[in-house]
């Protein structure tokens, strides 16, 4: 299964850069390009239930708010195409950047 995430932050919270950051280091995800700001795949529901988890942790406090869809793995490899933010990454050049597709975070 995958489950995709989108991350509405708040003016009365930190700053996205900041959120984005310590979430990456406490859920080993990172944003992607796209629609949505986070994908990860699951195959359990213990799985599932232990990311969820991290995600809560990583954004208490933040005043940020979530929508979570969940729908099976049915599309073919998906790939990570760039994080977002970049930190001072530059961003890449593909053409694939613009196509209307998800893509996975990988754990790190």
């Amino acid at each position: 299964m995958l489950t995709y995430v989108k991350i509405y932050f708040s003016t009365e919270g930190p700053s996205p850069i900041s959120i984005a950051e310590k979430f990456s280091k406490e859920t080993g995800l990172s944003f992607v390009r796209g629609e949505q700001d986070i994908v990860f795949e699951w195959k359990t529901s213990e799985e599932y239930r232990a990311m969820m988890e991290k995600i809560y942790q990583a954004l208490q406090g933040s005043k940020a708010v979530l929508k979570y869809e969940s729908v099976e793995d049915d599309t073919g490899p998906v790939h990570l195409l760039a994080q977002w933010p970049p930190f001072g990454r530059p961003r890449p050049t593909d053409a694939r950047a613009h196509e209307p597709h998800s893509y996975v975070a990988k754990g790190e």
